[in-house]
């Protein structure tokens, strides 16, 4: 709740262990502050959340975080070296090579780290005068790479392609599906080709649940996730 208004309210759903579940929702419908809920950014003003039907609040707060690997639109582009961007993931396996390599090859940051004259100790950035700047869908990429380094119980991508091109963004959640196997997953995107892969698809609008379920389901509905999705395809005709 934001002085009188209220961001969400009403919300009722379970994100089962292993499962890959999907935000849907037009601006302002209340995806992002959900997630910041479930990472304890903010406390709930009602209700609570529970992890293991004990609520979020009994547990100590770093240690619950430590369950999360995050990546948002807005992430942070550090001026650091390519080798420290990744490594912010899990900073303390800084010097574990393999480590970085796996994270780099699992996010397609590799691809980055080839074309760079120094590497992984490249510095990154304007400011210094060796710095090499980077495109955004390559700083995405590095930025992907933090969430395969942390090794997090759930993984939470807020936006986190929306600088690749389609095919760029499609193969790489096709990687993620496919890497994440077994773990819990939540997912924000505003291409539905995207959002079809994941195993339920939750739809907010003003703050609450609208619809919840498969994408077959969804479009069966005939509700707003189906007149967005054909909206979206009618696009690409």
């Amino acid at each position: 709740m934001i002085g009188k208004a209220w961001v969400v309210r009403n919300i009722n759903f379970e994100l089962k262990a292993g499962e890959k579940l999907a935000f849907v929702g037009e601006n302002g419908a209340g995806k992002t502050t959900l997630i910041k809920l479930l990472l304890r950014f903010y406390e709930p003003t009602e209700g609570e959340i529970l992890l293991d039907d004990i609520p979020v609040k009994e547990y100590d707060q770093t240690q619950y975080q430590q369950y999360f690997g995050v990546i948002f639109q807005d992430f942070v582009k550090f001026e650091l070296t390519l080798r420290e961007n990744i490594a912010m993931g899990e900073i303390e396996e800084i010097k574990n090579q393999e480590r970085i390599d796996s994270a780099a090859e699992k996010s397609l940051a590799n691809e980055v780290v080839t074309g760079l004259p120094r590497g992984y100790d490249q510095q990154l950035g304007k400011r210094f005068k060796q710095g090499k700047d980077l495109s955004g869908g390559q700083w995405q990429k590095i930025a992907i790479a933090r969430a395969y380094m942390k090794d997090a119980e759930v993984l939470i991508l807020d936006e986190p392609t929306s600088a690749l091109d389609a095919r760029a963004e499609t193969e790489a959640f096709d990687r993620f599906i496919k890497l994440t196997e077994g773990k819990t997953a939540v997912i924000i995107s505003h291409r539905f080709s995207t959002v079809r892969i994941a195993d339920r698809i939750m739809v907010l609008k003003n703050g609450a649940v609208l619809e919840i379920g498969t994408h077959q389901e969804l479009m069966q509905n005939d509700k707003l996730y189906a007149e967005l999705f054909n909206l979206q395809a009618q696009g690409y005709q």
